[in-house]
């Protein structure tokens, strides 16, 4: 019975800096891209770097290949942060992940556009190869496909975005 005591001491402080450490699993998936985009991540505050969300799962093809940000004033990572966005890269087209800041965020024809819920619950707007959809913290998200002027089709669908958007937490 001695023994016990320290152990669930042990165990306790275990828990408790497990928790007080927590990381998201975004945070993983940012923390092994390219030092370039990592730096450029870590210019901005602590509160919107902690809360910044990018897929873990995407096509076999596509890897990031840019982060950027829009600030006011300009080019101020300690101004107010109105959007960020990440460009992945993949065969004939690009991924683009933006993800706005704000409670005035709205989208042109936004009424006519069908609906997909999401695996986390929330409503997305499903447009020709994009996703919008807003969170609970107030941001709001864009996964679009983008493709060269001389691409006229491609493997990616719609239910490929879904499934990338399912796996953002």
């Amino acid at each position: 019975m001695k023994h016990a005591l320290p152990l669930l001491v042990v165990m306790i402080i275990g828990l408790l800096t497990a928790c007080s450490n927590e990381v998201n699993q975004s945070q993983e998936v940012i923390a092994n891209y390219p030092e370039a985009i990592t730096e450029r991540i870590e210019e901005l505050p602590e509160a919107i770097r902690k809360n910044l969300v990018v897929p873990s799962k995407l096509p076999e093809s596509f890897h990031v290949i840019d982060f950027g940000y829009t600030s006011d004033p300009p080019n101020d990572p300690n101004g107010k942060i109105i959007l960020t966005n990440f460009i992945y890269s993949g065969d004939h087209a690009q991924l683009l992940l933006n993800t706005m800041y704000g409670d005035s965020v709205s989208y042109t024809n936004e009424k006519n556009s069908e609906t997909v819920t999401l695996d986390n619950g929330i409503v997305a707007k499903v447009g020709d190869f994009s996703l919008r959809w807003g969170n609970e913290d107030g941001s709001y998200h864009e996964l679009a496909l983008l493709f060269p002027p001389d691409v006229t089709e491609t493997e990616m669908t719609i239910d490929d975005l879904i499934e990338i958007a399912n796996s953002m937490d």
